[in-house]
């Protein structure tokens, strides 16, 4: 964003042109300085061009444009993938936007559901058991890690697996899992299956149902799978 070019209360910038189409508007000033912004957020009472921007408008237009460059930026975030508001605060802040600005768009997207943390982690649950059969435990810490609040990890795990369908994906992990294994003494095999399918985030009485309910043969000859 262009400095103030009038910080000691000097010439104010003069308004060259303000040209304008159905969604965004730029206003031309002066001094060499560009002010993008939505068209619906340009202020009504404008100077007529050639003559001055009092301070007071100036600075709505400038926060204006900032508004606007966030927005253009969100858009750019979420068209490569979904962003909690955790993240896209921390991504456009790190980018040098402005922090009002910035709050002032993510307040207005969340209320429009351009970002919605929950549909941000249900979506990335349901992606992520497509790719490889995980456990709640795996799904929530990852939620966490990109900053989702608690209740929305909770609510979004209880959603797209839920405790009693654990089972059955514990059982899809183990079944991959075992391909892989050459064959071993049962009891051992067993003690390695069951630490995989914790490690990959599977509460205990999820990963014991699955091994369990695995055919019993399997455990004796795993290298014929």
């Amino acid at each position: 964003m262009a400095p103030d070019p009038h910080p000691g209360g000097g010439e104010r910038p003069v308004l060259v042109a303000v040209r304008r189409d159905e969604r965004t508007a730029r206003v031309v000033l002066s001094d060499g300085t560009v002010l993008e912004l939505a068209a619906e957020s340009l202020p009504p009472a404008l100077p007529h061009p050639g003559e001055p921007v009092p301070p007071a408008l100036l600075a709505e237009l400038r926060a204006a444009a900032a508004r606007k460059a966030v927005a253009r930026e969100v858009f750019r975030l979420l068209d490569r993938r979904l962003h909690g508001r955790a993240e896209l605060e921390r991504k456009l802040r790190h980018r040098g936007h402005d922090p009002a600005a910035v709050a002032a768009v993510l307040d207005r997207f969340a209320a429009e559901g351009l970002v919605d943390d929950r549909r941000l982690a249900e979506a990335w649950c349901r992606d992520t058991l497509r790719d490889r059969p995980v456990g709640r435990r795996y799904l929530a810490a990852a939620l966490r890690r990109r900053g989702l609040a608690a209740a929305v990890v909770t609510a979004a795990v209880d959603a797209v697996l839920p405790a009693d369908a654990e089972p059955a994906v514990a059982a899809r992990a183990l079944a991959r899992w075992r391909r892989r294994q050459r064959p071993q003494p049962p009891q051992r095999l067993r003690q390695r299956a069951l630490r995989y399918l914790l490690g990959r985030g599977f509460a205990p009485a999820a990963a014991r149902r699955a091994l369990d309910a695995f055919p019993e043969e399997d455990h004796e000859d795993p290298g014929d799978r």
